[in-house]
């Protein structure tokens, strides 16, 4: 247990570390992002440094030491229990949450123009999309409960397995094409938020998943096509608690113990690296240094309509170099257990079940960055949430009695408060990076006894993260323009 608190803690000094270096550096921020008046280099460094620093004292430690960081403890949460295995109950939370939909899809057809003033594409874009994406990661999966098509089907379907049987080989590869075709959704289309659009495509993907779902089977459809429930499933494991229903116990332990108890599929591992590159491209594809290589003047800008082309080939390209990269990465630490230890070519028989293992890495780093990149965009828009949920048909009404509710943006340009944001920013991603060298090492103890075939097989995973650290960070800092 002591040894667990001192690497804990020793996490915690590195994310300090970077806290302290950019205490001093001054900022001021546009509509989408921060950019960093002074030379960017020194945080960047520290940031990076810091997830280093981690790495070389995580592969000093001994293996059990490794082990017992991600220990977990058994609570007493009886009165819990009940609540967590009524089906029942996640049936009307799930025929609830079917019903708000419905209501919003109306909204967004009959409401207001104002995507800001609109319910549906606030609550798609900053409830749904930002916190519920969050909240998965530090109370579980809240999306069994709260998601539209399984209330309503287990109530009405006499054949819970469906018309045919889901094939094997579809796996999770379904999902995947199905998240990336929402990313080019959010990055691509014209007008992703505005409301009549919205509510189009809401009610389409709904309708899709009803008919998936009676062909294929709840469990089959949700489970492997069904992308947002692939997305959120795999989130939850970060959680620190988990309700464990086959024993009904609740255990709790660092962030991300969970995930390294399941195993991981080549379509998840995949689906996992295909979160990052999207995410990852998000950002990018707004800075100046993308707009730059398009042949775009950042400061006249000259609409969505004519970047489609170049942005649809970025997302393409940002996919095939993330899974690229990262499998060279795995490849070339399984070449340094071979020929820079005394093991045998056993591990090169399992390239396929590493690569899986090591994909389940980037989980927090997706997570934090997501956090991070949306983080300004969730101060503004939850306000705006706020007030239209007192005023859901723009007629004027005050539901909530808001007297004198105003939104404002005002901390944007204090820069004591912007530096207090980016240092937020900053400090999630690094520690998401650090989670992620924690689990890495977990996972690489597990499967090479020997700490020479570890830290072997970490040199490479390690510089990987280190780079993606500082890439994450300069995309934080990169001014932005579209």
């Amino acid at each position: 247990m002591k040894s667990k608190f001192v690497a804990a803690g020793l996490s915690i000094l590195s994310v300090l570390i970077l806290l302290a270096s950019g205490s001093e550096v001054l900022a001021h921020v546009s509509e989408q992002g921060i950019v960093l008046l002074l030379p960017t280099g020194t945080y960047i460094l520290s940031g990076c440094l810091a997830v280093i620093f981690s790495m070389v004292i995580v592969t000093m430690l001994p293996h059990r030491m490794v082990f017992s960081i991600f220990s977990t403890k058994e609570l007493k949460l009886s009165l819990l229990e009940p609540l967590f295995l009524n089906q029942r109950l996640r049936n009307v939370t799930s025929i609830a949450s079917l019903t708000l939909v419905i209501w919003l899809i109306i909204l967004g057809l009959i409401g207001s123009r104002d995507p800001l003033t609109n319910l549906l594409p606030l609550t798609i874009w900053t409830f749904f999309w930002i916190l519920l994406y969050m909240l998965h990661c530090l109370m579980g999966n809240i999306w069994a409960w709260v998601n539209p098509w399984t209330g309503v089907w287990n109530l009405v379907a006499r054949n819970p397995k469906g018309l045919f049987d889901m094939p094997h080989w579809v796996d999770k590869w379904s999902a995947i094409i199905l998240f990336f075709i929402f990313y080019l959704f959010i990055i691509v289309d014209l007008a992703p938020d505005d409301p009549a659009r919205l509510a189009i495509v809401v009610f389409s993907y709904l309708s899709f998943n009803f008919l998936g779902i009676a062909l294929f089977g709840r469990q089959s459809w949700m489970n492997n096509v069904e992308c947002f429930t692939v997305l959120f499933t795999l989130l939850s494991r970060l959680a620190p608690l988990h309700h464990d229903t086959r024993s009904n116990t609740w255990r709790i332990g660092l962030f991300g113990w969970r995930s390294l108890t399941e195993k991981t599929s080549l379509s998840e591992a995949v689906f996992l690296l295909t979160v990052l590159a999207c995410g990852s491209f998000d950002g990018l594809n707004e800075t100046f240094w993308w707009l730059a290589q398009i042949g775009i003047n950042p400061l006249a800008f000259p609409g969505r309509s004519a970047v489609v082309i170049q942005s649809t080939t970025g997302m393409f390209i940002a996919l095939f170099l993330v899974c690229t990269i990262f499998a060279i990465t795995v490849c070339l630490s399984t070449v340094l257990v071979r020929y820079f230890t005394n093991n045998s070519k056993e591990h090169d028989k399992k390239y396929v079940l590493l690569f899986n293992m090591m994909a389940l890495t980037v989980l927090p780093i997706t997570a934090v960055y997501h956090g991070s990149h949306y983080y300004i965009s969730f101060l503004v828009n939850s306000q705006y949430l706020v007030a239209a949920l007192s005023d859901p048909f723009s007629a004027g009404a005050n539901y909530l009695r808001l007297v004198d509710y105003q939104v404002t943006t005002g901390y944007l340009g204090d820069i004591a408060s912007v530096r207090k944001i980016w240092l937020t920013q900053a400090g999630l991603v690094v520690f998401g990076h650090i989670l992620a060298v924690l689990m890495a090492h977990y996972l690489i103890a597990r499967q090479f006894p020997s700490r020479k075939d570890a830290i072997a097989f970490h040199v490479p995973i390690a510089i990987f993260m280190a780079a993606y650290t500082w890439f994450g960070l300069w995309l934080l800092a990169a001014p932005k323009g579209a």
